[in-house]
C-alpha cells in the first residue's frame, strides 16, 4: 500500500499523534523535588515567596550570583541577605567575609536543614533533627502532623503553626543561650529559629526551610509563620542569594540535552526522533544486510571462582576475615558516599552520618559499634557475621543518600 519511505512517515506521524494525545490528557506528577529556587513553581520552590517580598518587606529585590566577599564589595548598608537551602556549604573564607558584611549593618538570615561546619564551629552551636520516616511516600508524610512550630514574640506567641512529617525537622541541640535569643521553636524546647547582633548588624539561622515553600505559602494558614520571618529581616533592599544555594549552577550549567528533558514538548518530540530511527534501522537493515552468524561469547568464571573462594572462608570458618573486609568495604562505601572521614567514630561523626542519611541516631550508633566490636574482636561466630550483614543491609536499604 505505502511504497519506499511513505510507510515511515505513517508511523512517524501516528507516534506523534498517540505521544501527543497522551501528554495533553494524561495528569502530570506533582514533583516534590526540593530545589528553593525563586523560579521554581513546585511545591517545595519558592516562587510565591520571592514574588511577594516586592513592596512588602522590601522596597528593592536584587539577585545575587557572587561570592561573600563580591557581595561584601559591593554592599550597601541596611540590606538583607537571604540564604535558602537544604545544605548550606561555607568555607572559612566565606565565613570571614560574613561577619564583615554583618558588621557594617547588614542583616543575614539563613534558613537550612544542616549548615557546614566552618560556620556552625565559629558560632558554637550544633543541630539535630527528629527521625522522622523520610522514606515513606508523600502522600503519608502528608497526612502524618509533625511539630508546632511557636513564636517567642509577646504579639506573636498566641498562634501555633502545625507542620506535617513533609518538613525536615531540625532544630538547634546547642548554642550560647548568652549571645543567641530563640525567636521560634516546637515542643517549647527545640529553637528553630535562632538570632544574634555580630557587629551592627544580625545573624538569623532558621533550621526548617520548608517554611518559605510554595506549599506552606499558597493558600496555606502556615504562611503567617513566613510573615513573622521576614518581618524581622524586612529592609530597604533584600538581597536574595542564588550562589549558595546552588541555582547559580542550575541556571548556568545547562546542556542542550538537559533543556530538552526537562520540556515536555521537546522531549516527546526526541523520543519520535529515537523511535523513528530504530524503527528505520530495524526495517531497512534487513534488506540490505547478510545474516551474521552466531558467536557464543566466552564464558565468565568470575562469580564462579568468587563463590569457591567464599565457600573456602566459609567452610574454613574464617568469619573474622569475612568480618574484617565486609567492614572496610562498608567504610569505604561511607568516605565515598557521604564525603565524611572514618578515622574517629565520635559522636559527632555518628550524628553528621545520621543527618545526611535520614536514619535515626540510635540505629547509626548501633551499627557502628557493632563494626568497632567486631573490628577489635579476636573470633567471630556465624551468628555475628550473619547480624553484621544485616544491619549494614538495612543502613544502605533505608539511607536517604
Amino acid at each position: 500500500m505505502f511504497k519506499g519511505d511513505k510507510k515511515f512517515i505513517v508511523i512517524f506521524i501516528l507516534l506523534f499523534a498517540i505521544i501527543i494525545c497522551s501528554k495533553i490528557f494524561m495528569p502530570k506528577p506533582i514533583d516534590w523535588q526540593r530545589d528553593f529556587s525563586s523560579k521554581s513553581k513546585k511545591p517545595m520552590g519558592t516562587f510565591a515567596i520571592y514574588n511577594l517580598l516586592q513592596n512588602t518587606f522590601a522596597n528593592e529585590i536584587i539577585q545575587n550570583k557572587k561570592t561573600l566577599k563580591n557581595l561584601f564589595d559591593s554592599a550597601k548598608n541596611n540590606t538583607t541577605l537571604i540564604i535558602l537551602n537544604d545544605y548550606a556549604n561555607f568555607n572559612n573564607n566565606d565565613v570571614k567575609w560574613l561577619y564583615k558584611y554583618l558588621k557594617i549593618g547588614n542583616k543575614v538570615l539563613i534558613a537550612a536543614n544542616y549548615i557546614n561546619s566552618s560556620l556552625t564551629d565559629s558560632l558554637h552551636l550544633r543541630y539535630r533533627n527528629e527521625s522522622w520516616s523520610y522514606y515513606s511516600n508523600i502522600d503519608s508524610l502528608l497526612i502524618k502532623k509533625g511539630e508546632k512550630i511557636k513564636f517567642n514574640a509577646k504579639n506573636l506567641n498566641t498562634e501555633t503553626y502545625p507542620y506535617p512529617q513533609l518538613v525536615h525537622f531540625t532544630y538547634f541541640s546547642n548554642f550560647d543561650s548568652s549571645k543567641f535569643k530563640v525567636n521560634a521553636c516546637y515542643n517549647d524546647s527545640n529553637p528553630v529559629l535562632i538570632s544574634t547582633g555580630i557587629g551592627k548588624g544580625k545573624l538569623y539561622l532558621l533550621s526548617i526551610p520548608e517554611i518559605f515553600s510554595n506549599y506552606f505559602v499558597v493558600n496555606n494558614p502556615n504562611k503567617k509563620a513566613a510573615y513573622n520571618i521576614l518581618s524581622m529581616v524586612s529592609s530597604k533592599t533584600i538581597i536574595w542569594d542564588n550562589y549558595y544555594s546552588g541555582n547559580v549552577i542550575n541556571e548556568e550549567i545547562q546542556s542542550p540535552i538537559k533543556f530538552i528533558l526537562n520540556n515536555d514538548s521537546l522531549y516527546a518530540a526526541y523520543l519520535i526522533l529515537i523511535f523513528t530511527i530504530i524503527l528505520y534501522m530495524v526495517f531497512e537493515s534487513r534488506r540490505r544486510q547478510k545474516a551474521i552468524p552466531i558467536i557464543e561469547p566466552l564464558n565468565n568464571t568470575t562469580l564462579e571462582f568468587v563463590n569457591v573462594i567464599s565457600h573456602v572462608y566459609y567452610n574454613n570458618n574464617g568469619h573474622k576475615y569475612i568480618a574484617n573486609e565486609k567492614i572496610k568495604y562498608f567504610y569505604d562505601n561511607i568516605r565515598n558516599r557521604f564525603n565524611i572521614k572514618t578515622i574517629q567514630v565520635d559522636g559527632e561523626f555518628i550524628l553528621e552520618i545520621a543527618t545526611i542519611s535520614g536514619i535515626e541516631v540510635a540505629l547509626i550508633k548501633q551499627l557502628f559499634k557493632y563494626c568497632e566490636f567486631l573490628k577489635n574482636s579476636t573470633d567471630v561466630t556465624e551468628l555475628e557475621l550473619i547480624e553484621l550483614y544485616r544491619q549494614i543491609n538495612n543502613f544502605n536499604k533505608n539511607s536517604l543518600r
